[in-house]
């Protein structure tokens, strides 16, 4: 089992969004093959009642069903979400560890103690990165936690906009500020060769994630977190 996540330190960075677009493309992916979950430790349960809506949801289904042919199979082995504590987690993880390939988790915006024990857990993470002073120092702070977990992690930059801060960022940052944080830390690769940047666009956001039909990846951002993650 590979157990995946894409953090920081920092609410709004995209991580539970870029989480739920990994997770629901990578199950259609290897559906058949492997075994995918999704771990939500957010104790509003967001993503669990995100799965029961969309499940109601006639658009959603008939979306799936113009998408594949055994969408009705897709639909009856959907990959769980699971809403734990830290605790039932690693409570859980030996059995979880026997079942499933990938699991994805999903957490909340903040640092907790007990927390750590999780990450120690992980085999890769992503570090959304948006060019913004708090955001910056928040996902550096990260960087160096992980660093000290001895957990491998990579960064890119979500809601790349057209200013010289995230030009600097994102040319410069790391070599002149994350290495320092973490000397092993790798930048994660998009379609041309460089630093994986996501454009912030309406498509993007949160309203349109779903944990049943696969993100429209035009660009393939999911693809290169996806890539990154598993490899």
């Amino acid at each position: 089992m590979k157990v995946l996540s894409i953090a920081t330190r920092k609410g709004g960075a995209g991580k539970s969004t870029w989480t739920v677009y990994c997770t629901t493309t990578l199950f259609h992916i290897v559906f058949g093959k492997k075994k995918v979950a999704l771990i939500d430790f957010d104790e509003q349960r967001s993503l669990a009642n995100k799965r029961a809506k969309e499940l109601k949801n006639e658009e959603v289904l008939s979306i799936l069903g113009d998408m594949f042919e055994d969408y009705d199979e897709r639909l009856k082995k959907l990959f769980p979400v699971y809403t734990f504590t830290y605790k039932e987690y690693l409570e859980k993880y030996d059995t979880l560890k026997d079942y499933f390939d990938y699991v994805f988790l999903d957490f909340p915006g903040r640092i907790e103690s007990p927390q750590k024990d999780i990450i120690k857990t992980i085999d890769k993470v992503a570090i959304p990165m948006v060019a913004d002073e708090l955001d910056i120092e928040s996902g550096m702070s990260y960087m160096k936690m992980c660093h000290s977990l001895d957990v491998k992690c990579g960064w890119f930059l979500n809601k790349e906009s057209r200013t010289t801060y995230n030009k600097q960022v994102k040319e410069s940052a790391h070599e002149d500020y994350f290495l320092h944080q973490n000397p092993n830390l790798e930048k994660i690769i998009g379609h041309n060769g460089d630093l994986l940047s996501i454009r912030d666009r309406p498509e993007t956001y949160r309203k349109n994630r779903s944990t049943i039909i696969p993100f429209d990846d035009e660009e393939q951002n999911v693809y290169h977190l996806i890539k990154f993650l598993i490899s």
